[in-house]
């Protein structure tokens, strides 16, 4: 179920017998030669929504914009301050904490995000007590990491990633027009503290990775592996 689409007396009804939200978190921002800017929020808003469906839950909506100040060198991303980020977070839990959602899974789609969000959760677990948060990025669970591996090895890199563009062509067919492009030289990961040094060390956006590994056939087999990964994570609460 989704929570945009009850009103207030069938959110009441559900708290009466479930305490459980999964919270989509993610991006606007360059994805690579050819990834779109949506990819970080589209496919945790997608794996939330199969994974309450599968579990009798809510997922509320997707936060669609993230902490991506070091993309800003390239067109179309937009980004939040990570301050912004901590305090958007800490808000929407208190609210959320407020009603009765006491289990919340918070599940992320930008690496960027990580130290943001936890900030918000640490603040906001002080004063809201009865909260148990999970957070999750949706690459994070063991058995993603090794389907990854086993998919693409080294060339998965860090971003602008063959498996999430190849959810991204298994979530939304056709808005992926792969090309034919050189990839840029490998480099070593680097801690980028300037959005213009980034664009100088990663010129076409991607770290590390090869996009031209995408495929639907693919980004279908990681999408049901993560919806089985999370679904399992969402029955097993302390």
């Amino acid at each position: 179920m989704l929570l945009k689409e009850l009103d207030w007396r069938g959110v009441k009804d559900y708290l009466e017998r479930e305490d459980r939200i999964v919270l989509p978190i993610g991006s606007v921002e360059q994805h690579g030669p050819f990834g779109i800017l949506g990819t970080d929020h589209l496919v945790p808003e997608a794996i939330a929504a199969e994974v309450a469906s599968r579990t009798g839950t809510l997922a509320a909506p997707v936060i669609a914009y993230g902490m991506s100040q070091h993309h800003m060198a390239f067109p179309g991303t937009m980004s939040l301050e990570p301050t912004t980020l901590i305090l958007v977070i800490r808000d929407l839990l208190a609210s959320l904490s407020r009603h009765g959602f006491h289990r919340v899974l918070i599940l992320n789609g930008h690496g960027g995000n990580i130290a943001p969000v936890q900030s918000g959760i640490a603040e906001i677990c002080h004063k809201e007590t009865d909260l148990k948060i999970k957070f999750f990025s949706w690459w994070e669970k063991e058995e993603i990491r090794a389907l990854l591996e086993e998919m693409f090895g080294d060339e998965e890199g860090h971003h602008g990633t063959p498996s999430e563009i190849s959810m991204v062509m298994h979530l939304h067919p056709g808005q992926i027009r792969k090309r034919e492009l050189p990839l840029q030289s490998k480099r070593m990961r680097k801690y980028v503290t300037s959005y213009i040094r980034f664009r100088e060390l990663f010129p076409d956006g991607s770290i590390n990775s090869n996009p031209h590994l995408a495929s639907e056939e693919n980004g279908k087999r990681i999408f049901h592996a993560c919806v089985e990964a999370f679904v399992k994570e969402m029955a097993d609460w302390d």
